[in-house]
């Protein structure tokens, strides 16, 4: 078995996957500096890059894709199911500094925080009344998967209550109650918090609309850390200006980045960063973790088990 990392493997790393079999071959090359031939008889492929992917997905051999990331929306899934590649991602190994940075969002509001930092700025001695806190909050964690089970522990650890959507209504670790998908406009009304995790599907796509705005409280704060697409933005900033929601914290937008005189930067209950939620010092040795088991697991039994993507849905 040929496998192509894109990922810049540590050797110890390197070592831990030749040592796999003696019938294993490992290729390390960089994304930028990958080209066609690099591909030739390649079974596995980990990470990916654009630059090639008619090459991969028409190589002949390809049978697997191991993603560093949890989104695969990069990758032509159509084309990849025509041609039977099983594509696996990264989902888990971001989600706790994912749910570290979702749960920042929420304190920084209740405490005042984020307007705070714009009167120090100023060198403003400044008291912002009231101030409020997280216990006894209800959120509502939209794509409830491995990010949204390990958010849902620490809100809990905080007294909070929390609520799942997902595209079935199943029982979900740390959730106090689920919901489906199509009671999302329901959900949305009884909330401190909404949660976007959504992937970018033709599902998603500004699933987060007027309507769905107008249906959440004056005082509730709408996250998204999942994917800028799923949300209609000329909708979130006329939701803002009227008032029809508290705030908003975006780790993600549509476009990306932000055009420079979008109103969304100018406004003082909105917190803006720059698609970075997902970045740790620690992601890189996670998703390791998660390729070496799916690799050795597909040499013992002839399939991998980890992160499956469905490529129908597109997750």
């Amino acid at each position: 078995m040929k496998i192509l990392s894109f990922i810049d493997l540590t050797e110890q790393q390197q070592r831990e996957i030749r040592e796999l079999s003696n019938d294993l071959t490992l290729e390390v090359v960089s994304p930028k500096k990958a080209t066609k031939k690099d591909l030739t008889e390649v079974d596995a492929i980990y990470g990916w890059s654009s630059r090639l992917e008619d090459h991969a997905v028409a190589n002949g051999h390809l049978k697997w894709i191991q993603t560093i990331r949890a989104g695969v929306d990069a990758l032509p899934l159509d084309d990849l199911k025509k041609e039977n590649i099983v594509v696996t991602s990264g989902s888990g190994a971001n989600a706790i500094n994912i749910a570290e940075q979702t749960l920042g969002y929420m304190l920084m509001y209740v405490r005042k925080l984020n307007l705070t930092m714009r009167d120090q700025d100023q060198s403003l001695w400044k008291v912002d009344e009231p101030y409020d806190e997280v216990y006894g909050k209800t959120v509502l964690i939209v794509g409830a998967g491995n990010i949204g089970s390990i958010l849902g522990r620490y809100c809990k650890a905080l007294g909070m209550k929390t609520i799942g959507i997902r595209r079935t209504a199943k029982p979900t670790e740390s959730m106090d109650e689920m919901m489906s998908m199509d009671q999302l406009d329901q959900a949305v009304g009884k909330v401190d918090f909404v949660v976007n995790i959504l992937p970018d599907t033709k599902a998603t796509e500004k699933i987060f609309d007027q309507n769905i705005f107008e249906q959440m409280t004056k005082s509730s704060v709408y996250i998204n850390i999942g994917r800028g697409k799923s949300t209609d933005t000329s909708a979130l900033i006329e939701a803002l200006q009227n008032k029809e929601i508290a705030g908003a914290a975006l780790d993600v937008v549509e476009p990306e980045p932000l055009p420079a005189d979008n109103p969304l930067w100018k406004m003082d209950n909105v917190i803006i960063t720059p698609h970075t939620a997902g970045r740790s010092v620690k992601y890189s040795e996670r998703a390791f973790v998660i390729f070496k088991k799916n690799l050795k697991s597909l040499l013992e039994n002839g399939e991998v088990v980890e992160n499956v993507v469905d490529l129908n849905h597109g997750y």
